[in-house]
């Protein structure tokens, strides 16, 4: 184009090619090339809805295949990438704020690769209420748009969840359910699992059950290690050692994550079996670089129950340490095992100072007023 008809650019009528030319790199993760070709049409025409979408698209989607391994993107260009995205996402939504599609991906920006749930929630709230506004005509017309009004459900009622709303989480994922009824844009298998895991989280432990057990039956051939997991948890709630340790076994041993294991261990804990639940997390944390400091804990809890005050104390400074080295915060759990193991070593004030340490981080730490009231004496 520049080559061959640069009459095109002296009269500004490059921008819907650059458009079409951006989407294009952008589907054959030419992502650079891509931000390249719509950034140049946005110099021309800023108040363009459609470039700065596509460019917020294309930068978010980068994101994603950098998180897939794709591609590569770190440090500073990561930060800038991500800056990029939420800036063409809000431009996005001012020009149309009665939109569902950019509040929803600008959402997932923050919920899925900036892991800020708390700023994703107004974003997929705000998407909800705008499908929510639109008559039946509307919605027949804007239909390409019903797909992302459905994820967004799904996504809100994971989202309330974690902020700990969890009667308006499950509100939310059976309205997912009913809306996704004929169209299946969310496999059933993660749809149930959602429903199953607000269920546990109630502690309607029956529902979730049923839930997880028909999430199960939906896709039999695809992983769902994530459902039998939280089955087995499921069933520990429920009294059901046994079913547990059957369901645990569904997942072969060499293939079982670390947050599976950690269930398993806290599995052959209910069963009275505590040294094979520390065989399990000794060997789960040994290959573990990211989450070891879980298992840690779990064994300094263990050590604890056995009365191995000392061993207790070992395992939780282990664990503070680690998560401090990887996340570069102090662990609340850490420091609370770490005071509980001092106390019964007859190690008084240390174990006060370690309390009062928890108390400045966590002041809502659960049992910890009672750990300050013995330890003060």
């Amino acid at each position: 184009m520049e080559e061959k008809c640069p009459e095109l650019i002296s009269y500004n009528l490059d921008v819907p090619l650059r458009e079409k030319i951006g989407f294009v790199l952008g589907q054959l993760k030419k992502f650079d090339e891509a931000i390249k070709e719509l950034a140049l049409g946005i110099k021309k025409d800023p108040d363009n809805f459609i470039l700065h979408s596509s460019l917020a698209y294309t930068a978010y989607n980068s994101l994603y295949a950098a998180k897939n391994r794709e591609i590569f993107i770190g440090g500073k260009i990561k930060e800038d990438r991500i800056r990029l995205a939420h800036k063409h996402f809000q431009k996005a939504r001012k020009l149309r704020p009665e939109g569902i599609t950019n509040f929803y991906r600008e959402g997932m920006l923050y919920k899925q690769l900036e892991n800020k749930a708390e700023k994703a929630l107004p974003l997929f709230e705000k998407a909800v209420a705008n499908w929510d506004r639109l008559d039946r005509a509307e919605k027949e017309d804007r239909h390409q748009e019903r797909k992302n009004f459905i994820k967004t459900l799904y996504q809100l009622s994971s989202t309330l969840l974690h902020r700990g709303r969890n009667r308006e989480a499950l509100q939310t994922i059976k309205r997912c359910l009913a809306q996704d009824e004929k169209t299946n844009y969310i496999s059933l298998l993660y749809k149930y699992f959602a429903l199953g895991k607000v269920n546990f989280h109630m502690g309607l432990f029956t529902e979730a059950k049923d839930a997880l057990l028909f999430a199960l039956q939906c896709e039999a051939h695809r992983p769902v290690d994530f459902v039998h997991e939280l089955l087995a948890r499921n069933y520990l709630a429920l009294g059901n050692t046994g079913r547990a340790m059957e369901v645990i076994r569904k997942v072969p041993e060499n293939k079982r994550r670390p947050y599976y294991r950690w269930t398993e261990a806290d599995v052959w804990c209910a069963s009275g079996n505590l040294q094979k639940a520390k065989h399990v997390l000794i060997t789960c944390q040994e290959r573990d670089n990211r989450s070891r400091h879980k298992a840690l804990i779990r064994l300094a809890k263990i050590e604890y129950l056995l009365q191995n005050f000392q061993e207790a104390v070992k395992y939780a400074q282990e664990a503070g340490r680690f998560f401090t080295e990887k996340w570069g915060n102090i662990y609340d759990e850490g420091l609370f095992w770490q005071s509980a193991g001092a106390f019964r070593l007859g190690q008084n004030d240390k174990a006060q100072k370690l309390a009062r340490d928890l108390k400045e981080i966590n002041p809502r730490y659960p049992k910890l007023n009672l750990l300050l009231k013995k330890t003060g004496r």
